[in-house]
């Protein structure tokens, strides 16, 4: 394996670790809080309140599929098919379109959601994170030893 298969084999397992990984941290993510306008008292909110946050776990959880089939298929084909493609284009846009889908939901927790509000930023740059090593891996695939 020459070194720019290598490369990218290398941000490909990246990019699956940190997919689940951004899937874990919005998904633990809970915090308890007062809620005095209803009259409950104490409740407790996490990713399920929110549906930008539902969507960015689901959306990490997808992506962990189509970046494991790709790295299966990279492996074992080779690297340069078209399905390896397909999926590489279809998790850097479910994590890109997540991450911000998360971010933009941080601005939606009020009365001392910190905590939460926290785990989301985190988790959002994580995806992002995941999403960036894809694109490195896609753009490495390819390259031909030139010098």
């Amino acid at each position: 394996m020459d070194g720019a298969k290598a490369a990218s084999l290398a941000f490909r397992i990246v990019a699956l670790a940190l997919s689940v990984a951004a899937a874990v941290v919005m998904g633990t993510a809970s915090q308890l809080m007062v809620d005095s306008g209803r009259g409950r008292g104490v409740a407790s909110y996490n990713y399920k309140h929110y549906s930008a946050l539902v969507y960015f776990v689901a959306g990490s959880a997808i992506s962990v599929v189509c970046g494991a089939l790709a790295l299966f298929l990279f492996v074992y084909r080779g690297g340069g098919s078209l399905a390896v493609s397909l999926l590489d284009t279809a998790a850097q846009a479910i994590l890109f379109s997540a991450s911000g889908a998360a971010l933009a939901a941080r601005g939606c927790f009020t009365g001392g959601s910190d905590a939460l509000r926290g785990r989301t930023g985190t988790a959002a740059a994580i995806g992002a994170c995941a999403a960036a090593a894809v694109s490195v891996a896609a753009l490495t695939r390819d390259r031909q030893r030139n010098w």
